[in-house]
């Protein structure tokens, strides 16, 4: 495969200013040639490395669109052979007809993630920078962006093998045991954040039925997104969308209100409810300030309480509950105090319809990651479950040896703990000699 020279469309299908095609690979100039007629440059093989050159690509003798074409030779471009940007009008069909001519030429059509694969596969960058370069697109905000980016240009990478350099003084000088479990700590510390940028968290949102999830629903997202009524049940499927809080993206999902009932939609709607709950991230529990306490409520609390439990038992994270005294803009009947006590910790009080409380409940929402939005950049970031799974393995072994050290005894094994660690840390860099994907 290394090879072939691949062309593969590298900007969103749709109308747009600009389209752009990357072709790379070793006969990517010779390819392009063939389809390109420069305005100046009548021979690209000879087009002189980043350097732009305007021209028209042509299929069958006939004019396509007007470019303008980016040459990077092997030793600037990022997938580490020659590469050549064509950078077309952005319409569906100009972009279409440019890769098609492209084709003809003698590339190979593929989808961008293949073009993804190039870099790594040519040592310019490892599987971290990889990872990075593939979620950069699928991106939901610019915080995001930024966080991916920076990892892109070896900001976790540099950070663990200035790790890995540490342990290996570890050796003679067992007191940077202690400096190098600092350093994983902190850089563990970073994966929920990270992880929460590539994966949004999931937010539930449940109650009794008529309590204001629809209402609380459209006010997070700024939208009219749900039908609201005040006839109870209106809401009868999960619904959800992506919204952002302070550049954490979150996925938000409505369900139908939880009750008994005899009506077969209805009930449907609430097994679905039920579902969505047991694989929430996150729950918000509406209670309607302006009715006393009803069976609902409590059962609904017992339901939270009984996921809770489960989901800790089986992954060892705890669903975060927020509780949501909705309505507070009408006179108060609910005892939430007695009702749902400390065991959600603190209530945040709102009136979904008139947007009061909402800003007090979004920074609640998003209090674990306080001290990543003010992002700083160029921070090393965890951004998937396989770095965290290896570093956490490296932090692991490194505790070990720090107490067994602490209690007067080297491990008969010392080396070889610390050779675990260096290779964890390795691997989490760069493991993709063992589960290499080609597309």
């Amino acid at each position: 495969m290394k090879n072939e020279t691949i062309a593969s469309i590298t900007t969103p299908i749709g109308e747009g200013g600009i389209g752009v095609i990357q072709v790379s690979g070793p006969n990517s100039l010779e390819i392009v040639n063939k389809v390109f007629k420069g305005k100046k440059l009548k021979d690209l093989i000879n087009a002189e490395s980043m350097r732009i050159y305007y021209g028209d690509i042509y299929y069958n003798g006939r004019p396509v669109d007007e470019v303008i074409v980016n040459v990077l030779r092997e030793q600037d471009s990022f997938t580490g052979e020659d590469l050549v940007e064509v950078n077309c009008h952005g319409g569906i069909l100009a972009v279409k007809k440019t890769l098609e001519s492209i084709v003809s030429a003698g590339a190979k059509e593929v989808h961008w993630e293949e073009l993804a694969n190039r870099p790594l596969i040519n040592s310019k960058i490892d599987r971290i920078q990889e990872e990075a370069l593939r979620e950069i697109p699928k991106a939901k905000t610019k915080l995001g962006v930024k966080v991916l980016l920076d990892q892109y240009n070896g900001a976790l990478s540099l950070s663990i093998h200035k790790t890995i350099e540490g342990i290996g003084k570890c050796d003679n000088n067992k007191k940077l045991l202690y400096d190098t479990n600092n350093a994983l700590r902190e850089i563990l510390a970073t994966a929920a954040f990270g992880c929460a940028i590539t994966s949004p968290q999931k937010l539930i949102i449940t109650g009794k039925p008529n309590a204001g999830k629809s209402t609380l629903f459209n006010s997070l997202l700024k939208e009219d997104r749900l039908i609201t009524h005040k006839e109870p049940g209106t809401t009868r499927d999960a619904i959800d969308e992506m919204f952002s809080i302070d550049g954490i993206p979150i996925t938000i999902v409505d369900t139908a209100g939880i009750r008994e009932t005899e009506h077969e939609v209805e009930r449907l709607g609430i097994l679905e409810s039920r579902k969505q709950l047991a694989q929430a991230d996150k729950i918000i529990v509406v209670f309607d300030n302006s009715k006393p306490v009803e069976k609902e409520d409590e059962e609904i609390i017992k339901l939270i309480n009984t996921l809770q439990l489960k989901k800790a038992d089986n992954t060892h994270n705890k669903i975060s509950v927020f509780a949501v005294l909705n309505k507070t803009d009408l006179p108060c009947k609910l005892d939430a105090e007695t009702l749902i006590g400390k065991i959600f910790g603190p209530i945040c009080q709102v009136s979904a319809l008139n947007g009061d409380g909402l800003p007090t409940l979004e920074e609640t929402l998003i209090s674990e990651f306080k001290g990543f939005t003010e992002y700083t950049p160029e921070k090393p970031i965890i951004f998937t479950k396989r770095q965290q799974d290896y570093v956490s393995k490296a932090l692991n072994t490194i505790t070990r040896c720090i107490q067994e050290v602490k209690g007067g005894k080297e491990p008969s094994n010392y080396s070889d703990l610390l050779n675990e660690i260096k290779q964890n840390l390795l691997n989490s860099v760069d493991d993709s000699h063992k589960n290499r994907e080609y597309y």
